[in-house]
């Protein structure tokens, strides 16, 4: 038999218990510490999916608001509403064609303008423009936009609303022209009637142009071109110009390309 263990063995077995239950106690999980965050790839924003180009012309209008080119409407007080206007037009399936724009009264003169010239370079040799004036004028104008416009005689008829609701005839080229002060609720559209067959009748030319001030509402400008062609007794105008950019009375008429 075996006999009892020295006193020195004795204390170090109990050493070496001590120290295996010590480490077999720990916490088996890891210590808390920093984290790394996930990482997530963001997705971008979808791009917003342009409208179809239309197979049958849109309604083409301008109201208050400015124009509305089918589904899309043009800020034109965005500093970038030339390149809108264009990139709304340009689609459109005109294929040489009139078009048909309707023009509220309560448009700006300046902005049915635009319309017409941009119809113009995007193919349309016409455009019908609809509008509810006066009850002594067309309820539609067939105009021309500028750029289909060549050699001008510099006798035609030109006639603007300005900016106080006076009215100014006088001849494409520039010279001197009548001047016809306004009535009680617009410009006198008798009185300059009156001036309108005078030049029509001195000048042989089957075109004639019209504009107005830009802050004149489309609808005094639109009265004003009524009474242009309701003036010609003859019916010798066929050519009816809106120039892109009103032009300044008394002076020859630029018609940008």
């Amino acid at each position: 038999m075996h006999g009892p263990l020295p006193r020195a063995h004795v204390r170090s077995l109990v050493a070496l218990l001590a120290l295996s239950a010590a480490i077999g106690c720990g916490n088996d999980k890891p210590k808390d510490g920093p984290t790394a965050a996930p990482t997530t790839t963001s997705a971008a924003p979808p791009e917003a999916t342009p409208p179809p180009k239309p197979k049958t012309m849109p309604a083409l209008i301008v109201d208050s608001l400015g124009p509305y080119i089918g589904q899309i409407r043009i800020d034109m007080k965005n500093e970038k509403w030339p390149e809108k206007l264009t990139e709304a037009v340009k689609d459109l399936p005109i294929n040489g064609q009139p078009v048909t724009l309707i023009a509220e009264k309560r448009a700006r003169t300046p902005e049915v303008a635009a319309v017409v010239a941009e119809l113009g370079k995007a193919g349309a040799p016409k455009v019908l423009i609809k509008t509810d004036g006066r009850d002594d004028v067309p309820k539609e104008l067939t105009v021309t936009p500028p750029d289909k416009v060549t050699n001008p005689p510099g006798c035609s008829v030109s006639v603007m609303v300005l900016k106080d609701l006076s009215t100014a005839v006088w001849p494409f080229k520039g010279g001197m022209g009548k001047r016809q002060r306004k009535g009680f609720a617009g410009p006198d559209l008798s009185n300059t009637a009156e001036s309108i067959k005078k030049d029509l009748a001195a000048c042989d030319s089957n075109m004639a142009f019209f504009s107005g001030d830009d802050t004149v509402s489309w609808e005094m400008t639109y009265n004003l071109a009524g009474t242009l062609m309701t003036s010609d007794e003859k019916k010798k105008i066929d050519t009816l110009v809106l120039p892109g950019e009103a032009p300044v009375a008394g002076r020859a008429i630029t018609l940008k390309k």
